[in-house]
């Protein structure tokens, strides 16, 4: 058993550098991508299409993507998914060398890679408790956050000089590298198996899977309502990185703008490696509302006076404490929901959290506008909290942050009162049947000829332990308060 569980770890970490490397290499292109629109349009809206291509499809799928992650053998799923997107690199970068790569051409490569994303992400972190024993979650959750956030925010700091040196071209061939690392690392190792019961009632559709996942979430309300935690958190994290960059520039360069925008990156790096390193407390939703709290506090900060500096700590700690929110919520619904459904539920995560995003995104605009007049030294706020935020550029968008971090305190509060979502690891402990999320890495390692997507083979996770949760919402156990 101790040799499988060091086979497994080493698996994880093959994995998770892996796709770091694939992450890495997404993030390049998309970043080049909406540069090379904007320098060829000169046009903000064009440029913010190609953020919305690599955005839409992949909440749009998520649920279902979520259901077949549950269905296929997630290996598989992982790999295919890789396979594909390195597709649509090698057709972009042969139109490209060919001259012929059009706007359309680009946004619809953004909308296929997203598509790929949708399906190959839930299917990743849901193999992460495969590999991982309980004690350890907590730390491995933070590293899947650090590869993935720093897959974000490294991009833009490397992409502007390979677009200089390389070109568009030489971003896609590093990222069509980063597929074929990716893929091979995935062929070359092999997943725990997890074990699953018959199916009570023949093959449930996809349909019906979907329906489960989604009961499974509102019979155990807790976990919807800490979804609509992390939807605020996204959209008041969204709104932030929109409105801090008129906020920064009404008082000082665009240079000073990337050093404050450098203090959220390296908050996001170290909080990733902090979660890493430690695991979060013992107790998550405690480090979920602790360091949201926080986080308000960090807007706030961020809104008090034009200073650059402050900014920068607000942004620092904001974005340092999003990793915590987010690993513990991660190591929560890999503690307590049952393997064969971890897919659909951290699709669900994905779908109600990210689908604020797009509304942060368009609010941001009218709501600077309706705060900057408030401000301004014949605002009607001017002669009162004027005397305090002080009055003039960019003073209103501090007003804004504000507000924004008053409500995010508020919502920390009304999260903490409510037992549901407060008491939710100690109802899912009194739940959550003995063995039903047992470690799968004591099993052996899969067939290689079971599992393929579409074959009625043992792999596919079946609907017994989902049918176990439903008998449950229709009896006592389910959170009914």
């Amino acid at each position: 058993m101790q040799t499988r569980i060091r086979q497994a770890r080493t698996v994880f970490l093959v994995v998770l550098i892996s796709q770091f490397i694939s992450a890495l290499g997404t993030g390049l292109t998309q970043f080049a991508l909406g540069v090379f629109v904007y320098q060829r349009t000169g046009s903000t809206t064009q440029f913010a299409l190609v953020l919305v291509f690599t955005m839409i499809p992949a909440i749009l799928l998520s649920p279902f993507s979520g259901a077949l992650g549950d269905r296929w053998d997630r290996r598989r799923m992982m790999l295919y998914s890789n396979a594909a997107s390195g597709v649509v690199i090698l057709l972009m970068l042969l139109l490209n060398r060919a001259g012929s790569l059009e706007l359309w051409h680009i946004y619809a490569g953004a909308a296929l890679l997203a598509v790929c994303g949708a399906f190959r992400d839930p299917a990743y972190y849901a193999s992460v408790s495969q590999l991982v024993s309980g004690k350890q979650l907590g730390r491995a959750s933070g590293l899947v956050q650090t590869a993935e956030n720093v897959g974000i925010v490294a991009p833009p700091l490397i992409a502007g000089v390979l677009l200089a040196t390389a070109g568009l071209s030489g971003v896609l061939v590093i990222d069509l590298i980063s597929y074929i690392v990716g893929g091979v690392a995935l062929l070359v190792t092999a997943f725990p198996r997890v074990e699953h019961a018959e199916r009570d009632a023949g093959k449930p559709s996809l349909w019906s899977d979907m329906a489960v996942g989604w009961s499974y979430v509102t019979t155990h309300r807790g976990f919807f309502l800490l979804f609509l935690f992390g939807a605020f958190i996204s959209f008041a994290v969204g709104l932030t990185q929109i409105v801090v960059t008129p906020l920064v520039l009404s008082f000082t360069s665009a240079s000073i703008l990337g050093v404050t925008f450098s203090a959220g990156g390296f908050g996001i790096f170290l909080g990733g490696m902090a979660m890493a390193a430690w695991g979060g407390p013992a107790r998550r939703i405690t480090g979920v509302l602790g360091f949201g709290l926080i986080q308000a506090l960090s807007l706030m900060i961020a809104g008090l006076r034009p200073n650059a500096v402050l900014i920068g700590l607000g942004l620092f700690g904001c974005l340092f404490c999003i990793q915590f929110v987010r690993g513990c919520t991660a190591t929560i619904i890999r503690t307590y929901v049952p393997h064969t459904m971890q897919a659909r539920v951290f699709s669900l995560n994905r779908f109600v959290a990210w689908s604020t995003l797009p509304l942060a995104y368009l609010l941001a605009g009218p709501l600077s506008d309706a705060f900057t007049p408030l401000l301004r030294p014949s605002g009607s706020l001017a002669g009162s909290v004027g005397r305090v935020l002080g009055t003039g550029p960019g003073r209103g968008i501090g007003l804004l942050l504000i507000v924004l971090g008053a409500a995010f305190l508020l919502v920390v509060l009304a999260a903490y009162l409510n037992p549901l979502l407060r008491d939710l690891e100690s109802r899912m402990q009194a739940v959550t049947s003995p063995g039903e999320n047992a470690d799968p890495r004591t099993e052996e390692p899969p067939d290689e000829r079971a599992g393929h997507p579409g074959e009625p083979a043992d792999e596919r996770a079946d609907g017994a332990p989902d049918l176990a949760e439903a008998r449950r919402a229709n009896g006592q156990e389910g959170d009914r308060s």
